[in-house]
């Protein structure tokens, strides 16, 4: 690696973020390993015909998973490196570079609503629902509008995405768990460099879901959510460390020239040492999923609640 590796270089400098990836686990099963079985009980075993949209998509790790069930893919990151590698891994696809926001928007106008039986992000979306309220930099982070209309905004935003979603179709949705203890050593990070909107690093799964309850209660679709605990492995002390300061962090230049902070996170790593040298990070994720469809409550009899 660069030994001074720019601002976000885990995005957008080519390898990176596959380099410094941890792989999780939750209750001894992979992420890549749960979506299977997601997608394994929703559609069965592959091949599929069905039209899915992957936002965030990265390098294409998980859309491995989701490729061989897929009639179309489209497939949009913001990061030019990582759409490129896409691009080479499923020649197939529709690939195009764009945030999650502007892609949604593209395909809006392009009359996409209505037509794709899979929509999914996985571990991405708060940072496109955040850039409602904050632009992140080098040089801090800057508030954009008030929160009541950042909230309104944002919420606009979630409802393009069900708007997206045939009948019957599938929002899926994975977020890391801003509680976990891994979560809140970076939260108290980045409070460093600027405080969170109200609520803290929650706010955005918040947001998502509040959205989701409205096209819930609008009779759209059906809302879950689900929460597990686990770990991301780092296999020693280096990739703990950059996990953290690369991927976390992603190199802030006020981050990184935190000693205080340099030792918390050697203090944390310590704290979940396995005696073989490596560390078992606890950690989370939020599985939110919205189906598409009739909501029960439409089809009571007249009369009835």
């Amino acid at each position: 690696m660069n030994s001074t590796p720019a601002f976000r270089d885990v995005y957008e400098a080519d390898g990176v973020y596959d380099q410094l990836l941890l792989r999780h686990y939750f209750g001894g099963t992979t992420d890549l390993e749960l979506v299977t079985d997601w997608m394994t009980h929703h559609y069965g075993q592959p091949p599929s015909a069905l039209r899915i949209a992957e936002f965030g998509c990265g390098t294409g790790r998980i859309t491995d998973v989701l490729a061989d069930y897929a009639s179309e893919l489209v497939l949009a990151d913001y990061s030019a490196a990582m759409v490129a590698v896409a691009a080479r891994r499923f020649p197939d696809a529709r690939t195009f570079q764009a945030d999650t926001r502007d892609a949604v928007t593209t395909l809006i106008g392009e009359n996409r609503a209505g037509s794709f039986d899979l929509v999914a992000s996985f571990w991405s979306l708060s940072y496109p629902i955040g850039e409602f309220f904050e632009t992140m930099s080098s040089a801090g982070i800057v508030a954009h509008m008030d929160p009541a209309r950042a909230w309104e905004s944002a919420a606009g935003f979630v409802r393009r995405l069900v708007e997206l979603l045939a009948p019957g179709g599938h929002l899926l949705v994975w977020l890391f768990d801003s509680d976990s203890p891994e979560q809140r050593l970076v939260t108290q990070a980045w409070e460093q460099v600027a405080p969170f909107p109200a609520g803290g690093r929650a706010y955005t799964r918040w947001q998502l879901l509040d959205a989701l309850h409205d096209a819930e209660r609008d009779g759209l679709g059906t809302l879950t959510h689900t929460r597990l605990g686990g770990v991301a492995y780092a296999p020693d002390r280096a990739a703990g460390r950059e996990w953290f300061f690369g991927e976390h962090f992603k190199h802030h230049p006020q981050l990184m020239t935190d000693t205080a902070l340099h030792a918390a996170v050697d203090a944390f790593l310590d704290r979940y040492q396995l005696p073989e040298g490596g560390s078992a990070i606890p950690s989370g994720v939020h599985i939110i999923a919205f189906h598409a469809g009739r909501h029960p409550f439409t089809a009571l009899p007249r009369g009835k609640s």
